[in-house]
């Protein structure tokens, strides 16, 4: 990723198998008083057309900033009060090609909230593009905003990223493929629970265990592990409890009544108030 990181953004609070388990440790680096250096870009007095219009027309620094704040604020219920908005979303995303590539990254990330897979196409379009080979940021976007739109169209291309070259390309392609549910998913997030990248087993142990497949155990009882996890380099210790909390309901689906005695040493012994009751909550929950 070639892009200073004083221009990126601070992202939205996400799912911790967003902030955390998905993209690298210590790679992703975030401004976090962006907004402030620009103008308070989310007033309300801005709209979604005033978005549109400013990707389309405005200055170089205006259009990638619309571009993200669409990312933030849309939805597929803000989206049905534009019936073409679509449309022009589309528009904006083939003519972004050759721009700053931080616009179509956001845009990317616009189709995904959209929720229409109409974008399918648009995105696997993107992700073979030969000019975006080297640009592995703007094809993790992609690869997230295919997650989104959980099209089974696209896992055939999900499954061919997830042997790319590029680990980061590799983690969200493992990502997207659990959040489709397709099953033909599960032998590739199978090989990827021994990846020597941590947050890939972790991304494809949390998948495997969406389909009740045991294989995600072991991955799995490593996330519960703090040993283990502390042997993962920089992690922060706030990643290390949301991994774990993350960890323990996909246990629960698939470790049986060998994941008991785990959960009750974590439930009485870890540091972590949030992971002692998480576990406890687990062994309350009636077996599956």
């Amino acid at each position: 990723m070639t892009n200073d990181s004083s221009d990126i953004p601070k992202e939205s609070p996400r799912t911790i198998l967003f902030q955390f388990v998905l993209f690298p440790l210590g790679v992703v680096a975030i401004a976090v008083g962006i907004f402030f250096l620009f103008g308070k870009l989310a007033s309300d007095e801005q709209t979604i057309p005033d978005y549109l219009n400013e990707i389309r027309s405005g200055g170089s620094h205006e259009r990638w900033q619309a571009a993200y704040q669409l990312s933030q604020l849309l939805n597929a219920g803000e989206a049905k009060k534009y019936p073409q908005l679509f449309t022009k979303v589309a528009t904006l995303y083939r003519d972004s090609k050759h721009d700053d590539p931080r616009i179509r990254r956001y845009l990317s990330m616009v189709l995904g909230n959209l929720g229409d897979r109409r974008a399918t196409p648009l995105l696997i379009e993107a992700l073979k593009d030969p000019t975006l080979q080297s640009d592995v940021e703007t094809r993790i976007y992609v690869l997230l905003a295919l997650g989104k739109l959980r099209d089974p169209n696209a896992v055939p291309d999900l499954i061919a990223a997830a042997s790319d070259n590029e680990r980061d390309v590799r983690k969200a392609a493992i990502y997207a493929l659990g959040e489709t549910g397709d099953a033909r998913a599960v032998p590739v997030l199978a090989t990827a629970i021994n990846d020597e990248t941590a947050d890939i087993r972790y991304n494809a142990a949390l998948a495997l265990a969406r389909f009740g497949d045991g294989r995600a155990v072991g991955v799995l009882r490593e996330m519960l592990d703090r040993t283990r996890l502390d042997q993962v380099k920089e992690m922060r210790p706030d990643q290390k409890e949301e991994a774990m909390l993350a960890a323990i309901p996909a246990y629960v689906r698939v470790a049986g009544a060998e994941g008991k005695v785990t959960l009750e040493t974590l439930s009485k012994s870890d540091p972590s108030v949030k992971v002692r009751a998480a576990a406890t909550e687990a062994l309350r929950a009636p077996q599956r």
